[in-house]
């Protein structure tokens, strides 16, 4: 594959993952309907490279682009090491535990290019735990920059590994890592009130997302709350000020 031409790029950090929950991410990915992209796979957990290298190695697919990383810089650190690798013109974030309906891409590569003034797009999700038991995970349909606006103040607007940007609207943010558990609300924050991006969420669902017991918003949840916080006061007062 010629990487310099590829429309597609799909960001994937992973950290000590589970052998089987990796498998069941990677393979999601590498069984979509659309299959023009480039497949960087950041690992941000250098004491685990031999195994978690052997697995991805496993699946010889040439698309795949192994990105080991030296430390572990967190998971803000590692999707922007795999964003300014990327050589598409659009990219597709995804958790190293997820996984993928068949055809993601293909709806929303689909979606950017026929809506040019949207910066960003996610979609719907299905969440389920190791019991088997899901719930349907609903994310707002924005049909206006004022809904979209107050959707922020509800909870977050958007699922970070059901988004694909578009990289001329990421163009120089990324992920700010001193967030810790919402460095991709604060991101989405940035591209909607700093920058002007205007985005929304597909009704088809995208993404199956997996409950466990290290999912960091449930570990972290007071911190996430405190995270909330600011980013919301970060917004208020950038409204004021654009206001006066």
């Amino acid at each position: 594959m010629h990487y310099e031409s590829v429309k597609l790029s799909v960001v994937m950090p992973i950290y000590q993952t589970n052998e089987i929950y990796l498998r069941e991410a990677i393979e999601s990915v590498l069984l979509q309907t659309y299959v023009d992209f480039e497949f960087l796979i950041v690992n941000d957990s250098p004491q685990d490279n031999v195994r978690l290298g052997q697995i991805v190695a496993s699946y010889d697919d040439g698309r795949i682009i192994w990105i080991p990383c030296k430390v572990n810089g967190g998971i803000a650190i590692a999707s922007n090491i795999g964003i300014e690798r990327a050589q598409g013109s659009f990219i597709a974030m995804m958790d190293h535990d997820d996984i993928c309906s068949l055809a993601r891409f293909e709806r929303q590569v689909k979606f950017l290019e026929e809506n040019p003034e949207f910066g960003f797009v996610g979609g719907q999700a299905d969440g389920f735990y190791p019991d088997g038991s899901s719930v349907r995970l609903d994310y707002l349909i924005s049909l206006s920059e004022k809904e979209l606006k107050q959707s922020f103040f509800d909870g977050v607007p958007f699922m970070n590994p059901s988004i694909m940007f578009r990289k001329s609207a990421l163009n120089t943010l990324r992920y700010n890592s001193e967030y810790k558990v919402c460095a991709d609300y604060d991101l989405f924050a940035r591209l909607i009130f700093a920058q002007n991006i205007m985005a929304t969420n597909l009704p088809d669902v995208l993404l199956r997302y997996r409950f466990h017991d290290a999912n960091t918003s449930l570990t972290q949840y007071l911190l996430a709350e405190q995270e909330t916080n600011q980013i919301q006061h970060w917004i208020l007062q950038h409204e004021s000020l654009l206001n006066k």
